[in-house]
């Protein structure tokens, strides 16, 4: 059986976004096509010049790379948390009981996700999670007082490194909370940061397209991540032991910290 207050909560989940939409869609006023040309410079020669994605790409701004470079250590990190949390909280925080496994004649051994420690884990990562977003809210809110943008995104990151860090030596439920309200300030300057700084890069023509593009640094790093953690948490399991998740948390936070230095490299446009 599905609770009710997982039920309605995707109901109400779906009745904000779509009040947000119709909000946004009719508040936000766009350029007439004309205007936005002109604006953006762009001449009716321009507007009938045919291309490709791979020539686009060619002559994407330098800042396409660079934020793309950062935006992969970012996202990366992030798909460790998800897949690695729920195994770290139940190991570090709740002593789940671990049981042996046989897979193909090879013993191995695991958490024993039936056990109610694990559960309670599992509901505690939610909490977590939650904990995060309401640090990404309020650190969205001090990111435009911080008039230096790489700046931010750098104290940002580098933050969210620490959060992610810290868990390791956390094994208080209630203490992870100052870790993934850590963690909240990198997501809230991910979300933000790098497409603003890439549309001040872009001069108006193929916005679109470039932005659409660009979402490949989000969706490449995760598929990175997803393929290849698993080979990097098995070596640093020892044999006869469990695979310790923690150490992936740890990766994420120095993925992060790197992410910020290459902050550094970004050549913004006003």
């Amino acid at each position: 059986m599905i609770p009710h207050s997982v039920i309605y909560s995707f109901y109400i989940g779906a009745l904000i976004l779509i009040l947000c939409v119709i909000y946004t869609s009719t508040k936000v006023k766009e350029f007439p096509p004309e205007e936005y040309a002109a604006y953006h410079g762009i001449s009716h020669e321009d507007k009938k010049e045919k291309t490709n994605m791979f020539r686009l790409l060619v002559k994407a701004p330098k800042a396409f790379w660079t934020v793309g470079l950062v935006q992969f250590f970012c996202w990366a990190a992030f798909m460790f948390m998800w897949t690695y949390t729920n195994g770290t909280v139940a190991l570090n925080v709740f002593d789940t009981p671990v049981i042996a496994t046989m897979t193909n004649g090879v013993s191995r051994m695991v958490l024993d996700t039936q056990s109610a420690q694990y559960q309670t884990a599992g509901d505690w990562v939610g909490i977590l999670f939650a904990v995060q977003a309401i640090g990404s809210v309020i650190w969205a809110t001090i990111i435009p007082m911080i008039q230096n943008r790489k700046f931010a995104y750098v104290l940002s990151l580098i933050l969210g490194g620490i959060g992610f860090i810290s868990i390791f030596f956390i094994h208080n439920q209630y203490a992870l909370f100052a870790s993934f309200i850590l963690i909240g300030c990198a997501w809230a300057a991910m979300l933000a940061l790098p497409f603003t700084i890439l549309t001040n890069a872009l001069t108006g023509g193929h916005m679109g397209t470039y932005l659409g593009l660009f979402n490949g640094t989000i969706c490449v790093p995760q598929i990175v991540a997803a393929s290849l953690g698993g080979i990097v948490l098995k070596m640093f399991t020892g044999p006869g032991s469990v695979a310790p998740e923690v150490n992936m948390l740890v990766l994420a936070g120095v993925f992060l910290i790197i992410g910020a230095g290459c902050v550094g490299i970004i050549k913004e446009k006003e």
